[in-house]
């Protein structure tokens, strides 16, 4: 394996936002973050800066319509994103901090995965967000850990793999899991232009 470093963050960066924030989550599974989702929490954040609650996020979507509202047509992200309205309004949750507070229990991030669509993942990813000290595993770990000869077996065990190794190297949780995304991204970049160099070569 290359050389690996760790690198911690700016963890008082965090949303205050809610339907960005919500946006990010339920669009984030399966996409290019830079390319897809991204746009689309930056439309929010600069279009609608003082629709920041999950009440005025709501009236935004009676006016213009869920779909216009986060550019996004296919219905299966749409339904997560009004199941997740659904449960949070059930919960009086109608900021990103009453949503950290909410979150804080375990019981209540047991009650979002019974949201079809939200697994361990989602949950981690939504702490990450919240500045919660967490790893969320991702194809990024899970190759990772297998370079290092660790069968990466499952979600949690991978994740408290990640963790150990975060305690011994004596950094956050959130710093590791961002030094392997580093990592492993910067990584992929090089394979993919060491390829288009060979292409242009033959």
């Amino acid at each position: 394996m290359e050389s690996f470093e760790t690198v911690e963050i700016d963890r008082q960066i965090c949303y205050q936002h809610i339907g960005a924030l919500f946006t990010d989550i339920v669009l984030q599974a399966g996409l290019n973050y830079q390319n897809i989702v991204r746009p689309r929490v930056q439309h929010l954040l600069f279009n609608y800066p003082d629709d920041y609650t999950r009440e005025s996020f709501e009236q935004l979507i009676a006016q213009v319509g869920l779909e216009n509202l986060i550019r996004w047509r296919h219905p299966e992200k749409l339904r997560r994103m009004r199941d997740l309205l659904t449960v949070t309004a059930m919960y009086e949750v109608d900021s990103c901090i009453d949503f950290k507070v909410f979150l804080g229990e375990k019981k209540n991030r047991e009650k979002l995965l019974e949201i079809k669509g939200f697994g361990p993942k989602t949950i981690d990813y939504t702490l990450k967000l919240l500045n919660f000290d967490t790893v969320a595993v991702d194809r990024h770990i899970y190759s990772f850990v297998e370079m290092a000869n660790i069968p990466a077996t499952g979600y949690n065990y991978t994740k408290q793999v990640v963790e150990y190794a975060a305690d011994f190297l004596q950094v956050s949780r959130s710093a590791i899991d961002y030094s392997i995304w580093l990592y492993m991204s910067q990584k992929l970049n090089k394979k993919s232009t060491e390829t288009s160099q060979l292409q242009l070569v033959f």
